[in-house]
C-alpha cells in the first residue's frame, strides 16, 4: 500500500462520523424531500448511512481498489431503494459527501479521495446489485428450499428440520442439500432482511435453525477416513456471519479432516492462539464486508508471525472478496475459495493431500 493510500484510509476511518454529519446537514438543507420516510431524526439516519460509505471508501483505498467502493455504492443504492429511499437522494448524498471530503481532507490526499468518489458517481447508473430471489422453485432443490424457508418464516423449526432430514435418500445427498438447499435459502433470508421484508429477530431465528439442521445433517453424511490433517474456521473480528464457514467446516469433516469451528467475530489474538493450540494445518477465515478487509490483513499477519506461521496454510473467503478474489492472496492468504467444494479441493492441494477419485 502506498503512503498516500495508507494515510487517507486512516483519516477517513477516524473522521467518518464527522464527514458524514457535515454532508448529511448539507443534503437535508438542499434536498428537503430527503428527510421523507426516515422517522423523527432524518439527520441521524443520513449520518449513519453516509458514515458507512466513508468507511467503505476507507476500505477500498486501503486495498487500492476503486471498484470496491463503486460496487458498495451501487449495492447500497439498491438496498436503500428497497427500503423506500430514492436513488436520486442517495446520489445527491454521495456527491455532497465527495464535496465535503474535497474541502476537508489534507491537500496531499484530496485528489485520491475524489478519484474514488468520482468513479462511483460515474458508475451510479449501472445495473444495480442483484437482490432478486435466490430460489428456483422450478427445480427439485428449489422446491425443497422454498418449503424449508416457509417453515422458518412460520417459526416452526421442528418442521423445518423434518423437511430437510426427510429429503436425504442416501449419505452422499447431504452435500447437495448443503449447496443447493440450505445455502440458497440462507441467501434468500439475507436478501429479505436487506430489503426489509423480515426483521432481525426473524433472521436470527432462521439462521440459528439452519445451524441446528446442519448439525443434524452431518450425522447423516458419508465421512471419509481421517487423513491426519486439522483445519480451523473463523470469521474475522467484526464479522458476525458464520453459516457459510459452518458449511465449509462440515465439508472438510466429510472429507476426513479434523475440524475446529470458532464461529463468528473471533479476536485476532485468540485466533492465533487457537491455531497454535490445535496444531492447525489449514486456517479458513471469512469476511462479509469490505470494511473487514483490513482486519483480514491484520489477522493473516498475526498468524504468520505466530509459532505455526510457516507451517499453516490460509484460505480466505466470503462476500468481501466477491469482486476482487485476488485480494486474498495479496493480503497474504495462500488462496481464495468461493464455496465449500472449492475450499476442500484447494485446502487439500495446499497441504499436499492426494485427491480422492471424483474430487477433481
Amino acid at each position: 500500500m502506498s503512503q498516500n493510500s495508507e494515510f487517507l484510509a486512516r483519516v477517513l476511518r477516524n473522521g467518518a462520523r464527522s464527514f458524514a454529519a457535515y454532508a448529511s446537514g448539507e443534503l437535508l438543507d438542499t434536498h428537503a424531500q430527503a428527510a421523507k420516510g426516515l422517522g423523527p431524526n432524518p439527520l441521524a439516519a443520513w449520518q449513519s448511512c453516509l458514515a458507512a460509505r466513508v468507511e467503505e471508501l476507507a476500505a477500498a483505498v486501503a486495498a487500492e481498489q476503486p471498484r470496491l467502493f463503486t460496487t458498495q455504492v451501487n449495492w447500497a443504492k439498491t438496498v436503500l431503494a428497497a427500503r423506500g429511499i430514492s436513488a436520486e437522494h442517495f446520489r445527491a448524498g454521495v456527491e455532497i459527501l465527495g464535496n465535503v471530503l474535497a474541502k476537508e481532507l489534507p491537500a496531499a490526499v484530496q485528489p485520491l479521495a475524489s478519484d474514488y468518489v468520482d468513479k462511483a458517481i460515474e458508475s451510479f447508473d449501472e445495473q444495480p446489485a442483484e437482490l432478486s430471489a435466490r430460489l428456483q422453485p422450478n427445480t427439485t432443490h428449489g422446491q425443497l428450499a422454498s418449503t424449508y424457508l416457509l417453515a422458518l418464516l412460520e417459526g416452526d423449526r421442528r418442521r423445518a428440520s423434518r423437511v430437510i432430514l426427510d429429503a436425504i435418500d442416501q449419505p452422499d445427498s447431504v452435500r447437495d442439500i448443503y449447496l443447493h438447499v440450505l445455502m440458497p435459502a440462507q441467501a434468500e433470508l439475507g436478501r429479505m432482511w436487506l430489503t426489509g421484508e423480515i426483521n432481525v429477530a426473524e433472521e436470527h431465528f432462521a439462521s440459528h435453525t439452519t445451524k441446528m439442521v446442519m448439525s443434524q445433517l452431518l450425522t447423516k453424511a458419508s465421512l471419509r477416513p481421517p487423513n491426519g490433517k486439522t483445519m480451523l474456521t473463523a470469521s474475522v473480528a467484526g464479522n458476525r456471519h458464520d453459516i457459510g464457514l459452518h458449511a465449509v467446516a462440515d465439508f472438510f469433516e466429510m472429507a476426513g479432516w479434523r475440524t475446529i469451528q470458532l464461529g463468528a467475530d473471533v479476536p485476532i489474538d485468540d485466533l492465533v492462539q487457537a491455531v497454535e493450540c490445535f496444531d492447525v494445518d489449514l486456517l479458513a477465515i471469512s469476511a462479509s464486508l469490505n470494511v473487514q478487509l483490513e482486519t483480514v490483513k491484520s489477522t493473516i499477519r498475526a498468524v504468520r508471525s505466530g509459532k505455526r506461521g510457516d507451517a499453516v496454510k490460509i484460505l480466505a473467503g466470503g462476500l468481501a472478496f466477491a469482486d476482487s478474489s485476488d485480494l486474498a492472496v495479496e493480503m497474504g492468504a495462500d488462496a481464495y475459495a468461493a464455496d465449500a467444494d472449492e475450499a476442500v479441493r484447494l485446502g487439500g492441494q495446499l497441504v499436499g493431500l492426494t485427491p480422492n477419485p471424483g474430487d477433481e
